[in-house]
């Protein structure tokens, strides 16, 4: 993952589909529709039609754009959620490898990851995902090198975070990769989310054992 000219809009597609999780798509479009104050990164969403999707069974979206006629990413989100019938449309899976041959970062949240492998962007690579569905990844896919209590993992622009608010914390890393860290911290102030670039770790045992 290179610096790119801060100059030049980089598109950064989001994928959609019905049961995608709010956040997981929601945080890291919120990080890159503010980085470099709206002028660094073209934010869209992109879905198998551009018929409504339902996320968390509340929230209607109308996705921008259809596999059919999305502009090619520089940077792909792939968001978790309710993936099951995802990985089983072809069309889909096929605009993901598509896409991902072409993008510079390739970047999964949470469930999303499955999707990745699916494509077969996993095979030798580092990878992590909710704490809930670490071992159904190990099993669905065994060359994939899975692991626990990562925050987010780099395999040089095949980035995978964790559940959910880890998006968020990727995104940042992203941005910090391609604009810079103080862009990063910029947008992570205005969002007034506590980011730590240092710290990746994902103790789940700490975190459910806090006062």
């Amino acid at each position: 993952m290179t610096k790119e000219n801060s100059t030049t809009k980089q598109n950064v597609a989001i994928l959609l589909y019905d049961g995608v999780e709010l956040l997981d798509f929601a945080g890291p479009g919120e990080v890159f529709e503010r980085a470099g104050n709206g002028d660094a990164f073209n934010v869209y969403t992109v879905a198998a039609t551009t018929d409504p999707i339902l996320s968390q069974g509340f929230v209607r979206i109308i996705p921008e754009f259809s596999v059919s006629d999305s502009p090619p990413p520089d940077i792909l989100v792939v968001p978790g959620g309710v993936r099951y019938s995802t990985l089983e449309n072809q069309a889909l899976l096929d605009w993901v490898k598509d896409a991902a041959g072409s993008a510079s970062v390739n970047f999964s949240v949470c469930t999303g990851v499955f999707l990745l492998a699916k494509a077969g962007l996993l095979e030798d690579k580092a990878a992590t995902t909710h704490h809930g569905s670490i071992d159904k990844l190990a099993e669905f896919s065994p060359g994939t090198q899975v692991q626990a209590n990562a925050r987010y993992i780099d395999n040089q622009g095949l980035v995978t975070a964790a559940g959910v608010s880890a998006g968020i914390d990727a995104s940042l890393y992203v941005v910090s990769q391609l604009l810079g860290k103080n862009a990063a911290r910029e947008v992570a102030y205005y969002m007034e989310y506590f980011w730590d670039p240092d710290d990746v770790t994902n103790d789940i045992e700490t975190i459910l054992t806090a006062n």
